[in-house]
Formats: C-alpha cells, sequence, structure tokens
C-alpha cells in the first residue's frame, strides 16, 4: 500500500472542496482553471492506487503542484486579503476562535456567589464624545469616529475588540472619566477584572477631581448627561465589581457602600453587598442585605439563596414564607422546590413537603434524593405503601442507590415483611455508598431471625470499613451472645467497651457475658467502674449483686440488693424470680428482704 500516495489524494480531495466552494460564492477563471487541475491530479492518483501504477518521480511533482500547492497559494490569498480587510475596519480578531466552555442548565445556590450582578450598561458613545474637551478639531472628529467605531462592535456583541478600542482611546484621553469608565465596563464584563481595575480607579480620580474645579467654579455644564457625582456613583460600582471577582470582598463593599450613599434604595447593590458577605462566609450581614434585596419582585435567585440560608440557620418558617414568593414558571424552580420541600419536612408540614417532592421527581427523575425526600414525607403522613411504591420506583431508575435501598429495607421490616427487608438491605450493602447505619440494621434484624451466622458475617463485613464503631461492635457481642458463644461475645463487647465506657446499658450486657465465663474479677471492676459513672443506677447494682452471688460473697450480695430496692422497688418481683440467686436462699437477709 503506498501510504504518502494515499495521503497526497486526501489532502487534494480536501483542498478541492474549498475551491469548489470559493468558485460557488464568487466564480473566477483561475478558481476554475485551478479546480480542473485537481480533477486531473485527483484522477491520475486514484487510478495509481487501484490500479498499483508506479509513478515516475516527474509524475508525482505535478500531481503535488497542481493538486496541492496552487490551491493552498489560493487559501493563504483568501486569509490575507480577509485579514486586510478587518485591518481596515478597525476590527482585530484571532484566527482561531476559543470554544466557550459547556454550561450547566442547571441553577444552584452556589450559582448566586459565582458571579456580581452588573448595573448600567456602557455610556454611548456619543454622550462620551460630547463629554471630551479637546483644543484640536482634527484630533476630537478622529476621536468621535473611533468612538462611533467602538459603539458599533458593542452592538454587534464583539465585546472584546470594542474593550481594546477602549484601552486606546483611554491612552488618548486619560482625563476622560466617559472613556476610562467604558473602558472599565468592557474589560468587566469581558472577564479582565484588573485592567478593568485600573481603568476605573484612573476614572475615579479624575471625576472627583472634576467635582472639586466644578465646585470652586460653580459651573454647570448642561451638555453632559452624566454629573461628576453620577459617574462617580457608576465608577464606585463597576470598582466593586471588579474587587468582588478579584477576591477582595472587603474592598468591593467598600466601593458599594459609597454607591449606597448616593442611590440607598438600588436593590442590585444589596445583593452583590449580599454576595461579598456570603463570600466572606458572614451569613448573618449577608441576610440583612438580601432582605433589602427583596424589593427585586422578578429576582428568584435571591430569594431562594435566603430560603436555603434561613433553612440552614434552623429558621424553617421564614425560610418557607421566602420560597413560596418564588415564581413556579421561573428556570430556578428546582432549587426553589427543593429548600422549600426540605423547610416543610422540617416544620413538619408532610403534605407540603410531599407536593414539592412530588413535582421534583417529575422534573428530575436522575436525582434520586427526591425519592428518597419524597417517601420521608409519605412515611410521616403513614402512608407506608405509597412510600414503599415510591423507594421502588426509585430503586428502578437508581439500582445502585445505598440510601434508596436502605430507606425501602427499613420500611419493608415495619411493615412485616422481614425477608424481604433483610433482601433489600443485603443489596444495599453492594451500593455506591453504604453507610454503618445500613450494615447494623441488617446485622441486628437477621439476628432477630435467629440467622446468627449470617448476622455476624454482615457485622464482620461492615467493621472492615468502620472499625471504630461502637455500635457494630456492641450489636455483634449481642448476637454472639444470643448464639451462645460468650467467649466471641466478651472480646466483641470488650473492643466497644474501648470504645465507650459511659454507656450502662453495654456495661450490663458485657458483664453478663463475663458472669458466663466466669471471669468475676473484670465483672467487678467493670461494674464499680460503671457505678462510679453513674452512682445510682439500679440495674447496674443489680447486676454487681449477681457476680458477688455467684462469688459466695452472700452479704455483699444481699446488701447490694437492699440498695437495690430502695432506689427501685419493682426490682423486688424480679429478684424472687431470678436463678441467679438460689444461693441466697437460706440468708436471713435475703429472707427479711424477700417478705418485706
Amino acid at each position: 500500500m503506498n501510504i504518502p500516495l494515499i495521503f497526497t489524494a486526501v489532502v487534494i480531495c480536501l483542498l478541492a472542496l474549498y475551491i469548489m466552494n470559493r468558485f460557488v460564492k464568487k466564480p473566477s477563471p483561475v478558481s476554475i482553471l485551478i479546480l480542473v487541475l485537481q480533477f486531473m491530479a485527483a484522477t491520475v492518483t486514484v487510478f495509481s492506487l487501484f490500479e498499483d501504477v508506479l509513478t515516475t518521480p516527474a509524475v508525482e511533482l505535478g500531481i503535488i503542484v497542481a493538486g496541492i500547492i496552487l490551491p493552498l497559494s489560493v487559501v493563504v490569498f483568501d486569509h490575507i486579503a480577509f485579514s486586510r480587510r478587518l485591518q481596515k475596519t478597525g476590527i482585530r480578531e484571532p484566527f482561531l476562535e476559543k470554544k466557550a466552555g459547556k454550561k450547566s442548565g442547571i441553577w444552584n445556590v452556589t450559582s448566586f456567589t459565582t458571579n456580581a450582578e452588573l448595573w448600567k450598561n456602557e455610556i454611548h458613545a456619543m454622550d462620551v464624545y460630547r463629554s471630551i474637551t479637546l483644543g484640536d478639531e482634527q484630533v476630537l472628529e478622529n476621536v468621535k469616529k473611533q468612538l462611533i467605531l467602538a459603539q458599533r462592535l458593542i452592538n454587534l456583541d464583539r465585546y472584546e475588540i470594542a474593550a481594546e478600542k477602549y484601552k486606546m482611546l483611554s491612552a488618548i484621553l486619560p482625563v476622560s472619566s466617559g472613556v476610562a469608565y467604558n473602558a472599565g465596563y468592557l474589560h468587566c464584563f469581558i472577564g479582565k477584572y484588573r485592567e478593568a481595575y485600573k481603568f476605573l480607579n484612573n476614572g475615579l480620580k479624575f471625576v472627583q477631581k472634576e467635582q472639586r474645579t466644578a465646585k470652586e467654579s460653580k459651573e454647570d455644564n448642561k451638555q453632559k448627561k452624566y454629573t461628576p457625582q453620577e459617574m462617580e456613583t457608576m465608577l464606585h460600582f463597576y470598582l466593586g465589581y471588579a474587587l468582588y471577582h478579584l477576591g477582595k470582598y472587603e474592598h468591593a463593599l467598600r466601593h458599594y457602600q459609597k454607591v449606597l450613599e448616593t442611590k440607598p434604595d438600588l436593590t442590585v447593590v444589596f445583593k452583590n453587598i449580599a454576595r461579598a458577605y456570603l463570600a466572606l462566609e458572614m451569613s448573618e450581614k449577608a441576610i440583612e442585605y438580601l432582605e433589602k434585596g427583596r424589593g427585586d419582585l422578578r429576582d428568584n435567585s435571591m430569594r431562594i439563596v435566603l430560603g436555603s440560608i434561613y433553612y440552614q440557620k434552623g429558621e424553617t418558617k421564614k425560610a418557607l414564607d421566602v420560597l413560596d414568593e418564588v415564581a413556579k414558571a421561573d428556570d430556578k424552580q428546582l432549587e426553589a422546590l427543593k429548600w422549600k420541600g426540605k423547610s416543610a419536612l422540617k416544620e413538619k408540614m408532610f403534605d407540603k413537603a410531599e407536593e414539592c417532592f412530588s413535582e421534583l421527581v417529575d422534573l428530575e427523575p436522575t436525582e434520586p434524593s427526591h425519592f428518597y425526600h419524597l417517601a420521608l414525607a409519605q412515611r410521616s403522613l403513614g402512608e407506608k405503601t405509597k412510600a414503599l411504591k415510591t423507594y421502588e420506583a426509585g430503586i428502578s431508575a437508581h439500582p445502585q442507590s445505598s440510601i434508596l435501598l436502605y430507606n425501602a429495607g427499613t420500611l419493608m421490616d415495619e411493615m412485616g415483611q422481614k425477608e424481604k427487608a433483610a433482601d433489600v438491605l443485603y443489596k444495599s450493602l453492594q451500593g455506591d455508598d453504604y453507610q454503618e447505619d445500613a450494615v447494623n440494621y441488617l446485622g441486628v434484624l437477621l439476628g432477630q431471625m435467629k440467622q446468627y451466622r449470617e448476622s455476624v458475617q454482615v457485622f464482620d463485613k461492615g467493621l472492615v470499613q468502620f472499625d471504630k464503631s461502637y455500635q457494630l461492635w456492641f450489636n455483634r457481642g449481642i448476637v454472639l451472645d444470643m448464639a451462645r458463644r460468650q467467649e466471641d461475645a466478651v472480646a466483641s463487647f470488650d473492643r466497644a467497651y474501648e470504645l465507650n465506657q459511659e454507656d450502662p446499658v453495654l456495661v450490663n450486657y458485657f458483664t453478663a457475658a463475663l458472669l458466663q465465663t466466669r471471669d468475676y474479677s473484670k465483672a467487678i471492676r467493670i461494674l464499680k467502674q460503671g457505678l462510679n459513672n453513674h452512682p445510682d443506677d439500679a440495674e447496674l447494682m443489680y447486676g454487681l449483686s449477681k457476680v458477688y452471688s455467684h462469688m459466695g460473697e452472700k452479704d455483699v450480695a444481699v446488701d447490694l440488693l437492699k440498695r437495690v430496692i430502695e432506689l427501685d422497688p419493682v426490682y423486688l418481683v424480679r429478684i424472687k424470680k431470678d436463678l441467679d440467686f438460689k444461693t441466697l436462699q437460706n440468708h436471713p437477709g435475703y429472707k427479711s428482704l424477700m417478705v418485706s
């Protein structure tokens, strides 16, 4: 196979397509001549390949010249000619445009603080022109042409090129606040915030000087559309905007506060100040300005953010009040419904929560948490069958969702479907992110079903990941005790005791197992430590009396039983039935205790 010849044929075909397109749009003898030569070169190349004909160097050179070099020179010529035409109009563009990044179609709360909000647009070219004072009429006329060209570029959404124009004009007219403002605004708009800050700061210095001059001369320049005070406010706003995007939130706040001195009711400033406080993690101050920003009835994003903050602070009633103002048709409806539904759950308004999450399941079925919250609302309303169907629908859409499988399993257990619950809980341990609770619940359930071996295996698997889980070690010990594997139970309780010595329930189970293995000294030590922590715990004292009874310390055991009955007389009936106290039957103190 002649690889170089194949490559040559492909290049000739691609260039032929370009020349054909050029001929259709702009017919010329040159195009048709080159096209004919290309077809001839392509024909020779293709026949050489298919007929396996050896070509001579002279033929190959002719193919390359006619099929590649001539059309390629046309491509280069067209590109140079087009670039020159752009330069004549004052437009400069890169040969290849940067590919815009993909934007997520789903809005969320963090989107609010990603970007500050714009206020006024650019100052129109003619308004900038009227504010300029130059002695040289010809220079002024040239400036006017450049301003008009920049305005056209803005109107065509060619902001980067317009920004370059104003950058050039600001070098020519460093004392024009209008030019400085537009240069700063456009650089903000295209995301070049450092450069924007320089232009705006220079403009602010000039306009402040201009204000002092105006006060001294007491002149009112009626041809200017924007007064120095208005211009200063606009410059302060975009200085704050640029500083916000540079991460200098404290400095941004200072400029925004300057704007409020002249525009005390400007809601866009309230919202941008709130953004800065949120970025500084000062939610209380953010709430203050978000509440002021509620004057903008069209801004649902601000209401969703405010509602989410109230929710996170536990003020769910306020969250619901704010979120109820969000328009249903808005593209941010998903986020609003999410926070509204969560707030309704906290407020035990389960009907409202069910309504919100039902809508979310329809709008965004790819999110398993919506099924979880919907089923939670339905369970809270006592609609267990309905909740189970919700879990099953969620599992059908998300078969690896551990949280849905786990909660479906617990609900099946509540409904008496223990075998099915165990199967679903097993699946939850094979899901995307199983939790300690799922291991614990399944282990306990299998223990209740007397499937002790399977239960211990589940606990052992969970302890590989959750080795420091007190609950898993404790419940594993209980299952082993139920299976009459007392020595293994003691080892499990011992590990649980290392993790938590404060739980009297564990102490009772642990010492009961130690009693079975006749490790009386360890049982006494643990029970006494428990009584140090809980001196009036009758159950611990009752357990300690059992140990002394088994050891033959009858007097000590009886004294402890007297103390138990003093703490809780109900224990008397239990003592009479407890076989662990058989050795005390003939003890006079025990007899008097039983007849008391």
